[in-house]
């Protein structure tokens, strides 16, 4: 049944792969050099031998003798089928099975077409390196490159090159057939010219760092500015990034990608220590591109130039994740200052200041609807609301089924919903009642309403939730006052907590209180609990995000306070979809104790 699939179909496929990352969701790897290691999952062992190489999308154990690529290894470890296995890996990277007749002969003569091509651009990017450092027109390239502040380091790592002026300049013993189709050069009508001419050569490989195209730069005002390979069977702009090879080279696990627009930005992060950043292709950000990268990273930051192109890139960006947006990922959306991109803000501030910025850069759910509001009218007009109800929408309404797309229409209603108090059916007595004109209580005035209405909820306040309302600058004091009531009183009807409050001296905070309704649908007392709580936590989160925001304006922030803002987003979205585990907890934990509680 193998023959079922071309070996350009199977080829194709495993390029959308990471054996890493498919088998370490099953088997937990450890980086180990160039390799990630484990024991063995197909005999018994207590000293790993079972090593997985990224370049070479590779397994092999050195105990047992296993080896093989991705559908090997899901054969041997969930004991499928050759077609069941492909139909796997086919169904995780989005793939639709082909309907190809068994042993067609064409299909091999296929595969090795292809090899012959990958080899071709090989060679091509190895005569553009040589001649950047030989041709005599390669000085003008040099000197650009170093006007640029390209280092030699860098010229060597990302393989920069060369390719001079003139119609004829590849080798004339190259195969003619195999340089047209790898998009090297031009046919006409009795010959063919090549397609790059005078122009810096990037050479752009895929994550396996395998060269698949280029991208050539003039060193002079002519246009086309950027010249890209054509699309051809290994090349495929709206799936391929620039940088990425070389960004897993240097992390193999990037908690991070910096996705930019030009290769020279990319180069240039990298010299200052930004070695995540990749950059797409000349053309806009696709749904492609965001599940690559996220196949290798948890957050991608999308920084655009500050120009009106980089603002319409950046929305794009927007739409694109919005509607793949996978559970557990993040996103952020940093915009630069007019004139600049990230090759010459980088340069003129220096890494730290830049990489604060990164660190600051709003979440997709902020940038959102901050953008929507730009092109809206007056929220605080009926019409103004309608409008951006009108545009949002539908944009929200494509996002898969989810937390997260139930917390950004919800974001949406209090965006577009007037504030104001529902009609109370019950009030204790000889306690004021809130005015309609106020506004809606705050998350943690709400869970104490209810806390007060029915004690025995207090044993679903976990450490996190308490830590967090402990720490509320108006509420705090009350809730622990509270708490330790409850603590002292485990039996405590909500009577006696009534009495205990109202027993205590004149407080405005008491007042108010007591003035709510503790009113639930019928069923979901728990459940609205439960989320007060996890909202509760969200908002203390959302205070150390401030106050490292409003540190940044006048300083540079520390080693720790960027680890902490780029932790806050992530766990704050785990915690509303319920998905911490201890350790996230934990580092929770430490972000809340750090809340400055000056009132």
């Amino acid at each position: 049944m193998a023959g079922r699939f071309s070996p350009q179909f199977l080829e194709d496929l495993l390029a959308r792969i990471d054996i890493v990352d498919l088998i370490d969701s099953r088997v937990s790897l450890k980086a180990s050099g160039t390799n990630f290691t484990a024991c063995c999952p197909f005999h018994t062992e207590k000293t790993p031998s079972f090593t997985v190489n990224r370049p070479k999308q590779f397994y092999h154990c050195f105990g047992c003798g296993v080896h093989g690529d991705a559908i090997a290894f899901l054969m041997a470890f969930e004991r499928l089928s050759f077609p069941e296995a492909v139909a796997s890996l086919a169904h995780s990277a989005g793939v639709a099975l082909p309907d190809t007749p068994p042993d067609d002969p064409r299909l091999a003569a296929e595969r090795r077409r292809t090899q012959k091509l990958f080899e071709i651009q090989d060679r091509a990017a190895q005569f553009y390196a040589r001649q950047l450092k030989s041709h005599p027109h390669g000085r003008r390239a040099l000197d650009y490159l170093r006007q640029r502040g390209i280092s030699a380091a860098s010229i060597d790592r990302f393989r920069l090159g060369y390719a001079p002026p003139g119609w004829s300049n590849l080798p004339p013993e190259w195969d003619q057939d195999d340089l047209r189709e790898a998009g090297l050069t031009i046919a006409r009508e009795t010959s063919q010219y090549d397609r790059f001419r005078d122009r810096i050569m990037f050479p752009i490989r895929d994550r396996r760092g395998r060269t698949i195209g280029f991208g050539g730069r003039v060193l002079d005002d002519s246009t086309p500015k950027y010249l890209n390979s054509p699309e051809t069977a290994m090349f495929k702009k709206h799936r391929e990034v620039y940088g990425l090879s070389e960004a897993l080279e240097a992390q193999r696990n990037p908690q991070q990608f910096l996705v930019v627009e030009g290769y020279l930005d990319v180069i240039a992060l990298a010299q200052f220590g930004f070695t995540s950043a990749v950059a797409t292709l000349g053309t806009a950000i696709s749904e492609d591109h965001i599940s690559l990268l996220f196949r290798h990273a948890d957050e991608l930051v999308f920084c655009f130039d500050g120009d009106a192109a980089g603002i319409k890139a950046a929305w794009k960006a927007v739409l694109a994740t919005l509607r793949i947006l996978p559970d557990g990922k993040t996103t952020r959306f940093l915009r630069l200052p007019d004139g600049h991109d990230p090759d010459s803000l980088v340069r003129q501030e220096g890494m730290e200041t830049f990489g604060n910025r990164v660190a600051a850069a709003p979440p997709l759910s902020d940038y959102f609807f901050s953008e929507l509001g730009r092109t809206t009218a007056d929220l605080n007009t009926i019409e103004g609301r309608a409008k951006l109800i009108k545009i949002a929408t539908p944009l929200l309404q494509g996002i898969k089924p989810g937390p997260f797309r139930q917390m950004m229409l919800g974001k949406l209603g209090d965006l577009t919903t007037r504030k104001g108090t529902s009609v109370p059916t019950r009030r204790w007595q000889g306690r004021p009642q809130r005015p309609a004109s106020s506004p809606r209580p705050s998350v943690l005035l709400r869970m104490l309403s209810l806390l007060i209405a029915h004690p025995r909820l207090a044993s679903l306040i976990d450490e996190d939730s308490q830590a967090s309302a402990a720490a509320d600058p108006r509420l705090g004091r009350l809730f622990t006052a509270i708490m330790s009531f409850l603590s002292a009183h485990p039996a405590a009807a909500d009577t006696d907590l009534r009495a205990y409050l109202l027993g205590m001296p004149q407080n405005a905070l008491i007042d108010e209180l007591l003035a709510q309704d503790a009113l639930v649908p019928e069923g979901g007392l728990e459940a609205e609990f439960e989320g007060s709580l996890r909202r509760i936590v969200a908002q203390a989160l959302d205070r150390r995000h401030d106050e490292l925001i409003q540190g940044s304006r006048s300083r540079a922030l520390t080693q720790d306070e960027r680890t902490d803002l780029r932790q806050i987003d992530e766990l704050g979205r785990k915690l509303l979809s319920g998905g911490l585990n201890a350790q996230e907890r934990a580092e929770i934990r430490r972000l809340i104790a750090r809340i400055d509680r000056q009132i």
